[in-house]
C-alpha cells in the first residue's frame, strides 16, 4: 500500500492507494505549530479509524506548498510507518514535460495535478483547482504543462470580503437561493460564488478563444469545487476529479527508481 498525502495551504488531504484503488481520502488542517509527534498521533489515528495496518504500507510519497512542514510531515510519517517518504521537488522524476519560464516555480501540487490528469485524460487539457487560490492550468497538445493562471480563491475572497468591509459579515458558504439577494448573507453568497463561477467561466472562455479549441477537455478538483462547478457555464464539460493529486502521487512514486 502507498500513503499518498498533499499539503496545501489550508488543508492536507491524506490517502492509501493500494494498486489502482483509494482505499481512503482524509483531510485535516494545516497548521505549521504542530509537532512530529502531533502529526504522526494524528496520521495513526485515521489510519485505525479506516482499519490500515500500519505494516501494510511500504511506501510514500507527499507534495507540498508549505514549506515548513515538508521536514515536519516528512518525519511524523518516517516516525510512524518507518518509511521515508518521497518528497515531490526538483530533481525528482516526474515524467512531466514544463515549458514555463522558471519551472522550479510551479507549485507540487500543481505537478501532482498534472501528472494526474493526463493519466486520466488526453491533452490538451485544462485543469481546475479550487482551493485556497483558483488556479487553471494548461496542457497543450504535446502533454507540456504550458502555463497557469492564478486567481483568489473563493473562500480567500469571501474571508478578504468581510474583513475590509466593516459592515459585512464572516459566513459560510452555501449556494446562492436567487441572483439578487434579498439579504446581506444572500447577497454575498451570490456574489461570491456566482462570481466566482463566472470568473472561471469567462478564463475558459478565452483559453477556448487563445487554443481554438471549443470543445476543451477540462478536470477540475478542490475543496470548493463541488460548490462552484454547478454553477459554471461550462459545467457539462467539466469533469469532477476530487482525487486528482492521489492519482498524481501514484504515478510519480511509480517513476522512483528501484
Amino acid at each position: 500500500m502507498l500513503f499518498v498525502c498533499n499539503i496545501e495551504n489550508t488543508n492536507i488531504s491524506i490517502g492509501i492507494m493500494h494498486g489502482d484503488k483509494l482505499l481512503f481520502d482524509a483531510r485535516i488542517a494545516t497548521a505549521c505549530e504542530r509537532s512530529v509527534d502531533e502529526y504522526a498521533l494524528l496520521i495513526a489515528s485515521l489510519l485505525a479509524m479506516h482499519q490500515v495496518p500500519v505494516a501494510s504500507i511500504h511506501g510514500a510519497i507527499l507534495a507540498s506548498v508549505v514549506r515548513p512542514l515538508d521536514v515536519l510531515l516528512s518525519r511524523a510519517i518516517e516516525q510512524l510507518l518507518q518509511v521515508k517518504p518521497l518528497v515531490v521537488g526538483p530533481g525528482v522524476k516526474t515524467g512531466l514535460n514544463i515549458k514555463t519560464d522558471i519551472p522550479s516555480q510551479v507549485g507540487a501540487d500543481i505537478v501532482a495535478n498534472a501528472v494526474g490528469a493526463l493519466t486520466l485524460a488526453d491533452s490538451p487539457l485544462v485543469f481546475v483547482d479550487f482551493g485556497t487560490a483558483t488556479t487553471l492550468t494548461g496542457i497543450n497538445e504535446k502533454g507540456e504543462l504550458c502555463g497557469v493562471i492564478i486567481c483568489p480563491g473563493v473562500r480567500s475572497s469571501l474571508d478578504a470580503l468581510s474583513e475590509r468591509a466593516a459592515e459585512l459579515p464572516g459566513i459560510a458558504l452555501d449556494s446562492p437561493r436567487r441572483l439578487f439577494g434579498k439579504n446581506t448573507i444572500d447577497a454575498m453568497e451570490s456574489g461570491v460564488i456566482l462570481g466566482h463561477a463566472s470568473m472561471v467561466d469567462g478564463l475558459l472562455d478565452r483559453i477556448a478563444a487563445a487554443w481554438n479549441n471549443n470543445d476543451l477537455t477540462i478536470l477540475a478538483t478542490g475543496g470548493y469545487a463541488d460548490i462552484i462547478i454547478p454553477h459554471c457555464r461550462y459545467y457539462d464539460q467539466i469533469r469532477h476529479e476530487p482525487h486528482l493529486a492521489f492519482w498524481g502521487l501514484r504515478k510519480i512514486y511509480g517513476l522512483k527508481p528501484s
